[in-house]
């Protein structure tokens, strides 16, 4: 059996520490089978880039390289070159974890202040806000304050009653949503 671990939030524990499958407490000591996909895409904000890396078993590997280079799908220079720079800098990852820590509790406080419950939202880029009514409710609402959310069933049967609000928008568009929240009461 493969284990492939998609560990592109690694970086982002909020209310938890996030550990790679590839910790000796997870896998034993032992990558045989098991696979950590990561991408830059949210710690450096090089999602456009499509820059990733894969570590785990020897074995494994050695075939999705074959796959790739066969396929035609090696990686340009440039990225190649981006993504040796981002992953030769922490400096820019702290910053951007600071950045994204700033908005995830502007956003929590106010979304709480309006009536919401906050919960399963102990790392990534996301909020999982509830006030246990349908998803699609929820929706409307926030679009009528002009905030777009993620409808929770989209993700499957346990997010009908919530909606995935992401804190990727830039400082001024979650000030903004921040705002809208507090003019009107929950």
């Amino acid at each position: 059996m493969l284990v492939f671990s998609d560990e592109c939030y690694l970086e982002l524990g909020w209310e938890a520490e996030p550990v790679s499958v590839l910790h000796p407490d997870v896998c034993g000591g032992s990558y045989e089978g098991v696979v950590a996909v990561h991408s830059l895409s949210k710690r450096s904000n090089l999602a456009g880039y499509r820059a990733a890396f894969i570590a785990g078993d020897e074995a494994v590997l050695g075939e999705l390289l074959q796959i790739r280079k066969h396929g035609g799908m090696m990686t340009a220079a440039p990225v190649q070159a981006a993504t040796v720079a981002a992953l030769g800098d922490d400096v820019h990852v702290q910053e951007q974890r600071a950045r994204y820590a700033a908005r995830r509790a502007a956003l929590r406080d106010a979304l709480v202040g309006h009536g919401f419950r906050i919960e399963h939202s102990e790392a990534s880029l996301y909020l999982w806000a509830t006030r246990d009514e349908g998803c699609w409710e929820t929706v409307a609402h926030l679009a009528g304050l002009g905030i777009l959310v993620a409808p929770g069933d989209f993700y499957g049967e346990a997010g009908e009653r919530f909606v995935r609000v992401a804190f990727t928008a830039t400082d001024e568009r979650v000030e903004a949503a921040v705002k809208r929240l507090g003019r009107l009461p929950g």
